[in-house]
């Protein structure tokens, strides 16, 4: 069978049939390998989670505590955005059993590191990598991801990039804010690290959460209403909703006052 990272199945950025999404999506990686039994009660397992009843409001399914850095050039406009995703540890278990690594690995060798470096970076086109910067409600162009690092701490799975912002933005000419959420909400991002900034001392990010009861009746609604149409298979379905769970980092490079 081709080779796709959990992530990458997942989140659905490959040609992988909708049902060994499933399978993978729920820790059944590499099926070639599988015993009989297990790759029934795979089946059974991805037959149950695609019933309405299971399916429908189990998102998210992959948790990731994100971490950014922003970059000034000497003129003081933002040219780059560093990116850290700390995967959660069952996450992280799939995905190295996925590359043909220890699923109960604490650390990795440098050699093991390697072989991770960049698997989740191979993005469809379309893809914005779930970092959604805007400058007065105007996006913020970005270009594709320059791998950095991957390496593994305390059982997780960090992953390092760059993403270049296009055309460098002047905070001056308004108010910068960075949202770092999955628009189908598989994944849940949580923005665990004070924002680095390099390249200027002048300027405060300050990060905000959503009202979570508010975003959670949004996705029952959401939900409720596709229901209501005669959808049938939510999970294929389901609403984008990402954006009323995202935290976000606002951008205060103004003067301050004493």
């Amino acid at each position: 069978m081709r080779h796709f990272s959990v992530r990458q199945a997942c989140i659905g950025r490959n040609d992988l049939s909708r049902t060994l999404r499933l399978l993978i999506c729920n820790g059944m990686t590499r099926l070639a390998t599988m015993p009989r039994f297990r790759l029934l009660l795979a089946a059974a397992l991805a037959t149950a989670m695609a019933l309405p009843a299971v399916t429908a409001r189990a998102h998210p399914h992959e948790f990731i505590d994100a971490a950014l850095e922003l970059r000034f050039d000497a003129d003081g406009a933002l040219t780059d955005i560093g990116v850290e995703w700390r995967y959660d540890a069952f996450t992280t278990m799939l995905i190295l059993g996925d590359m043909g690594l220890n699923p109960a690995a604490e650390t990795l060798s440098p050699e093991e590191e390697a072989l991770l470096d960049g698997f989740d970076l191979n993005w469809m086109e379309g893809y914005e990598g779930d970092l959604w910067p805007t400058q007065g409600e105007v996006p913020i162009a970005l270009g594709p991801p320059q791998p950095v690092a991957t390496v593994m701490e305390d059982g997780q799975i960090i992953s390092r990039h760059i993403r270049p912002v296009l055309t460098p933005v002047d905070p001056a000419q308004g108010p910068l804010v960075i949202q770092v959420y999955d628009p189908e909400y598989y994944i849940a991002y949580t923005i665990a690290a004070q924002t680095a900034i390099d390249g200027r001392e002048d300027c405060r990010a300050r990060i905000f959460v959503p009202d979570l009861s508010a975003a959670r009746a949004q996705l029952d609604a959401a939900i409720d209403e596709l229901y209501a149409g005669g959808v049938v298979d939510i999970e294929e379905d389901f609403p984008a909703v990402g954006r009323h769970f995202a935290e976000e980092i606002r951008l205060d490079c103004s003067p301050q006052t004493d």
